[in-house]
């Protein structure tokens, strides 16, 4: 999440994609990653809820801090396109995908201990 945000607030990125709304696209992207992730970590259907808030406040927390840092600006889309991540997110959560970083986790606990 500090990298999110650190790359949020830089002035340049250096990350862009050269197409209408390429913007929303990294958003929507970024934002499917992230609620992924804490959809692994918190597995049970209150607790992801809780975390897709929270992955939704951490998006407009940016947007503001945005609005507060020259050049960036705040955009409201963008908040959107987090939104749509966070909700492809669940979606997938829904899958086998959902088993995946718990997997790689019980993979190298097992790893570690040899």
């Amino acid at each position: 999440m500090l990298w999110i945000l650190w790359m949020a607030l830089r002035p340049d990125p250096g990350i862009t994609l050269d197409f209408p709304y390429g913007d929303k696209l990294l958003h929507a992207t970024t934002f499917t990653c992230l609620m992924g992730w804490w959809g692994n970590v918190y597995r049970e259907r209150h607790a992801r809820g809780w975390a897709a808030w929270g992955c939704l406040a951490f998006g407009i927390f940016i947007e503001f801090a945005q609005w507060l840092c020259p050049p960036r600006d705040a955009d409201v889309f963008d908040v959107l396109a987090d939104g749509i991540g966070i909700l492809l997110a669940l979606l997938l959560l829904r899958t086998a995908l959902a088993n995946v970083l718990a997997s790689v986790e019980s993979w190298s606990m097992r790893w570690r201990r040899h």
